[in-house]
């Protein structure tokens, strides 16, 4: 394996462990992919990430909508879990399981699946398929597999197979399209016009239209309130839409249950 590819193999797997400390801390200091090991046939890498020791998940407000998940490395499972799900495949369907944020997700092949929504938000926004293709790299100069390790622990085993469907998942014919319960932090409200609220999703900022009529009227009236910095519990609908040769992403409030 040219050193080229090997460093593409690392700046692959650097750019998905910053995507994921960024997803689950928050900001973070630093995050870096050393070669621990070199042996016969294996490559071993250890990932490094800096956190403040006060650091806690970016979904700490309401534990039940969070990741479901321990740590970042459960996070990193989790999405190369679904890129192997998903077999290079946009979801043929994606639909809610019960009032939360569970979503059953259909593969090209028929297959069903349950995963946390906040994954599979925070798998799509991120673009975690296009960053995972350099990851088969190592594959086609003959390695068997890629496993994924915590300290001595296995966690995670994907073979050639697996990695050659590692691809960035876009929407095709039909849009990608997911509803959740989530909680929002509020940073600019917008009643007049589109409505287009932004908000804070975790520590990502998103910009999303706010449908909830109802909810309009309540703080038209005076019944509901907010200001900067309210968290509110909502359902979040994201639409995902090929146009063209640009991949286009839009947010819509659907619904307004309560502020947290």
């Amino acid at each position: 394996m040219e050193a080229k590819e090997l460093i593409q193999v690392l700046s692959a797997f650097t750019r998905i462990t910053t995507k994921a400390n960024r997803a689950y801390h928050g900001s973070i200091k630093k995050a870096s992919v050393r070669i621990e090991r070199v042996q016969p046939g294996s490559i071993d890498l250890q990932w490094i990430c800096e956190v403040a020791a006060t650091a806690q998940t970016a979904f700490a407000a309401l534990p039940a909508l969070s990741f479901g998940i321990k740590d970042v490395t459960g996070l990193i499972k989790a999405w190369l879990d679904l890129l192997k799900f998903l077999k290079g495949q946009p979801p043929q369907k994606v639909q809610n399981v019960t009032n939360g944020n569970a979503l059953q997700i259909e593969n090209v092949t028929g297959q069903s699946t349950i995963i946390n929504g906040n994954v599979y938000n925070t798998f799509i926004l991120n673009g975690i398929g296009g960053d995972a293709e350099k990851l088969e790299l190592p594959i086609r100069h003959g390695a068997k597999k890629l496993e994924l390790k915590q300290g001595r622990r296995k966690i995670g085993s994907y073979d050639a197979a697996d990695l050659s469907n590692f691809r960035a998942i876009k929407p095709k014919d039909k849009p990608l399209e997911s509803e959740i319960e989530v909680i929002l932090e509020v940073v600019a409200p917008v009643l007049e016009g589109q409505g287009m609220w932004r908000f804070k999703y975790g520590r990502m900022s998103i910009t999303a239209k706010l449908v909830d009529e109802d909810y309009k009227q309540r703080v038209l009236v005076g019944t509901e309130s907010f200001s900067h910095g309210d968290r509110l519990q909502a359902k979040l609908k994201t639409v995902q839409e090929n146009l063209g040769d640009k991949i286009t992403t839009k947010h819509f409030i659907t619904k307004v249950i309560e502020r947290v």
